[in-house]
């Protein structure tokens, strides 16, 4: 009997498809406490499957960033069934509850908890990072072209739905912050100010780790999102853009536009799953930090809690 043979060009795709897994399947390098640390990453193997796999991505992308996925999961969260994962989750991923109220009905409960301890550096000049999550900053940004990762980037003004506001930004800051989802998903005020717009805008719901920015183009900008132009009394007019995810089927805000607001004040939180915040600052108002722009410039994003001195 002949021994079956798989064609040469099948073998040179197979090949390819285990050397390109061995590549994209590289840990997650993240800075915390000035070291560099492999970061945890919630249901990492249904993550590369999906966003390094070509067979996965091929076969499960359309479906995860559909909204109806992220409606069931969010439906899920709401059970009283879904508060059986909290105690595991908070062991398995080292979560800091000081603050917190220790019992929640569901998982959605615990997902969007409210921190009671949350504080900001005394001096207003210094700005404090508005949530928790992974930091990294961007100088002199170009609004036709910003880096998301390493060989992606996007317009500003497509992330905005405004051209002529994303030019008024040009060769100013950008401070991006990725919260995973064992972060505290609550964004606080980072100064005192008055909000004097926010609009939505419809999109998908791609994850926002690396894995999947790295992947998707235009990521940001094809999510749904949450436009906030807040005029701060210490950084100037800045634009806060909160981008949703995978599971994230909600961006809830506790403010009213054209309401005061004070430093430390809740802005808005996520429901379930990871999601990403965007902050953007004129040129001349914000001096970022030199240690998070240098790790930003080695490719590299760190660890920051809620109230960390970005800059001033």
């Amino acid at each position: 009997m002949k021994k079956l043979r798989r064609p040469r060009n099948l073998r040179l795709r197979l090949r390819r498809l285990r050397k390109g897994q061995r590549e994209a399947g590289q840990p997650l390098l993240v800075y915390s406490n000035g070291k560099l640390e492999q970061e945890r990453i919630v249901a990492e193997r249904w993550m590369r499957l999906i966003y390094e796999n070509p067979v996965g991505r091929a076969s499960l992308l359309w479906w995860v960033k559909r909204k109806t996925i992220s409606r069931i999961y969010g439906l899920y969260c709401r059970t009283r069934m879904s508060a059986r994962k909290i105690p595991r989750f908070i062991q398995e991923y080292d979560i800091d509850m000081t603050g917190c109220d220790a019992k929640y009905k569901n998982f959605a409960q615990f997902f969007s908890r409210e921190k009671t301890d949350v504080s900001f550096p005394q001096d207003p000049n210094v700005l404090g990072s508005p949530c928790e999550g992974m930091v990294t900053i961007n100088t002199d940004i170009a609004p036709e072209k910003l880096i998301a990762a390493k060989g992606a980037d996007f317009s500003l003004a497509e992330l905005f739905g405004d051209e002529k506001l994303a030019e008024q930004y040009r060769g100013g800051t950008m401070v991006r912050i990725r919260l995973t989802p064992s972060n505290y998903h609550r964004m606080h005020f980072f100064d005192d100010g008055v909000v004097t717009g926010a609009k939505f805008l419809k999109g998908d719901l791609y994850s926002v780790s690396p894995l999947a920015v790295d992947r998707v183009r235009r990521l940001y900008c094809r999510n749904k999102r949450a436009l906030i132009n807040f005029s701060s009394q210490h950084f100037g007019e800045v634009a806060m853009v909160e981008v949703g995810a995978t599971f994230v089927g909600s961006i809830v805000h506790c403010f009213d536009v054209g309401q005061e607001v004070k430093r430390g004040q809740q802005a808005s939180f996520f429901l379930p799953g990871g999601s990403l915040v965007l902050v953007f600052f004129k040129a001349g108002s914000f001096n970022p930090d030199e240690a998070l722009v240098e790790q930003t410039n080695a490719g590299y994003e760190t660890k920051s809690l809620i109230g960390y001195p970005l800059g001033s």
